[in-house]
């Protein structure tokens, strides 16, 4: 019964750790060539969490609807640090008030046209134990 309660605990802790893409939205449009921001959010949590940090990837999809890209997450806009702060005043997608962190990525003037999927790998330590936590979240946009 404790390792029920165990694997409960832990799974919990871990959907409490999540981030979402607030920015951009799905099926948003994107001029290659252009820049765009990013806007990570994760929710509060009454778990302590260490960030160790974040990737946001693209990769063009070559059917409809988009392939599985969590084998091949695309090209690297940002591998790095990811430091969410509580928003001051309102910004962009975070209506609900969630820690967030906005990263600028420039489409490459000559990525393929259409679909595509905006991918975001995310890493932390989670308790006081601490256990890994990854995810890859994403969202379908459009290129122009």
């Amino acid at each position: 019964m404790r390792s029920v309660f165990a694997v409960l605990a832990l799974a919990a802790l871990a959907a409490a750790q999540r981030v979402s893409i607030a920015v951009p939205t799905a099926g948003q449009s994107i001029i290659a060539g252009n820049g765009a921001e990013v806007v990570i959010q994760k929710p509060d949590s009454l778990t302590s969490s260490t960030e160790i940090g974040v990737a946001v990837l693209i990769h063009h999809c070559t059917q409809s609807p988009c392939e599985d890209t969590t084998e091949t997450l695309g090209q690297v806009f940002y591998a790095g640090p990811f430091n969410p702060q509580r928003p001051s005043g309102g910004s962009p997608g975070t209506a609900s008030g969630a820690p967030f962190q906005s990263f600028y990525a420039s489409v490459p003037y000559d990525f393929p046209k259409g679909p595509a999927v905006l991918n975001v790998a995310h890493a932390s330590l989670v308790g006081a134990g601490p256990f890994f936590f990854n995810e890859i979240v994403n969202v379908t946009i459009n290129i122009e």
